[in-house]
């Protein structure tokens, strides 16, 4: 049970601290694989356990039965802005990294707002449409590097999604800039260091800006020649005032992109790599797809990814096994007690699913690829709350969870009916350069047609700027 700490620091004791370097404690092995600083302290220590991050203390908490104190007391006992200020130089300050909870909480509901409806039917005809241009581009054979190939078409699905034409046709500019803000992504380190991949997020961030104010000022000219979801933002600034100056539409505008086209990019690399591992499952996915969607670009539509129920639990299982979002951190405004522990105010207070979802009191045999865990008759993620949490959970659960399952549906489900497939390598290494955990470059598949596929996909495009 949780408590606001009403004792003083002397009465119980801190989470017992992981052995470090002095002045640095775990710094130096968090940067270099966070991951595994956490399976050591969770090891040596037990489910509760802090870390020193430099200056900044740190308390882990390991397990489902901690995420609920950690999702449903944000704004409470536990702050987001402190934590998200690494956003700022890349974005600004929008979304997580706005003290003002009220502001915070309507940018929120305006991006949930580009998500429903019959807005994503348009969505899932862009992905098509990407998808479908990138395999042209393949021929009958060859190899790819999988991240490479995953985040550039994940970058277009995203601009002609939410940016419009006009934005999608200078994509190849984006591109770079976005993996230069990628690569200064950093929560501990203060974000104004003169380190030089800081200095090239700062360029990379101003260029992007050059690139897209145009584009907004146009719209916010002409408002009624657009209805997408950069017009929602735009119109954002007028809607409740979430939105108070064009930076901050500019901001959110690019972050969307940002974190739309990062994270489902990696988890769609783990989720190919997944299958490719475990062939009889692969052909059951095969089988199901084969039965709903007839080999035929066509039939994807929102309902018929909806049926393609393997495919669903073979993302599930990768979310569960390989969360791109490995662990998830907030911010301490007030001291707290939990089980016979003091957590004093200024700790971060930090989760990993990365380590939950294989718990063995979680899920049963944990370590073993069984995306059926999650079919209806086992339901292992219902068994305990907050069991599954890749995309995050409570109110500020990825806005985006069900764009990018869908997009990782069509990319996987166009991609395996066209191809076979082959990892050069049976067991990529994980990377955590880019602030997401992706398959360690290079990471290579080898492709041969599998059976002739119709390609013509007619669908109009909306008539965007």
């Amino acid at each position: 049970m949780v408590l606001l700490a009403r004792r003083t620091a002397l009465t119980l004791p801190t989470p017992p601290t992981l052995c470090g370097l002095p002045f640095f404690g775990n710094f130096l092995d968090y940067h270099k694989d966070h991951l595994e600083v956490f399976w050591q302290g969770y090891k040596t220590l037990g489910p509760i356990f802090s870390l020193r991050l430099g200056p900044q203390q740190a308390v882990v908490l390991i397990g489902p039965e901690y995420h609920r104190f950690f999702f449903t007391q944000v704004d409470k006992i536990l702050s987001m802005p402190e934590v998200y200020r690494f956003v700022i130089p890349m974005f600004g300050k929008v979304l997580n990294a706005i003290e003002d909870e009220d502001v915070r909480k309507k940018q929120l509901a305006l991006l949930h707002s580009a998500f429903q409806g019959k807005k994503m039917q348009i969505h899932v005809e862009v992905m098509v449409r990407e998808i479908l241009a990138w395999l042209d581009s393949l021929g009958d054979s060859g190899t790819f590097e999988l991240y490479e190939a995953f985040s550039a078409v994940g970058m277009k699905i995203a601009a002609s999604a939410f940016m419009g034409q006009t934005i999608r046709q200078r994509i190849s500019e984006f591109l770079p800039l976005y993996e230069d803000l990628a690569r200064g992504m950093d929560f501990v380190l203060p974000p104004n260091l003169p380190l030089p991949r800081f200095r090239r997020r700062d360029r990379a961030r101003q260029k992007l800006i050059e690139l897209i104010q145009p584009v907004i000022a146009e719209r916010q000219a002409y408002p009624e020649r657009y209805d997408d979801f950069l017009q929602t933002i735009v119109a954002g600034k007028y809607l409740d005032k979430c939105l108070d100056t064009d930076e901050m539409i500019v901001g959110l505008a690019l972050m969307t992109v940002f974190t739309a086209y990062i994270t489902t990019s990696a988890q769609c690399c783990w989720s190919l790599i997944q299958l490719l591992q475990h062939p009889n499952y692969l052909s059951r996915v095969l089988d199901e797809q084969d039965s709903i969607l007839h080999n035929d670009p066509k039939q994807i539509n929102v309902e018929s990814l909806n049926r393609l129920d393997r495919l669903g639990w073979a993302l599930k299982e990768t979310e569960r096994m390989y969360p791109v979002m490995s662990h998830h951190a907030r911010y301490n405004a007030q001291a707290y007690e939990l089980d016979g522990y003091y957590i004093p105010q200024g700790w971060f207070t930090m989760i990993c699913p990365a380590i939950a979802h294989r718990l063995p009191h979680v899920f049963s045999q944990a370590e073993i690829y069984d995306p059926e865990r999650f079919a209806p008759r086992r339901a292992e993620e219902q068994k305990q709350e907050y069991s599954l949490v890749g995309f995050g959970a409570g109110l500020y659960r990825c806005p985006g969870a069900s764009f990018g399952i869908n997009e990782m549906k069509c990319i996987l489900s166009l991609l395996l009916q066209r191809y076979n497939l082959e990892l050069v390598k049976p067991n990529p290494g994980r990377d955590f350069e880019m602030g997401v955990m992706r398959p360690r470059f290079p990471c290579l598949v080898k492709y041969t047609r599998r059976a002739p596929v119709q390609t013509s996909f007619e669908i109009p495009i909306p008539e965007l700027r």
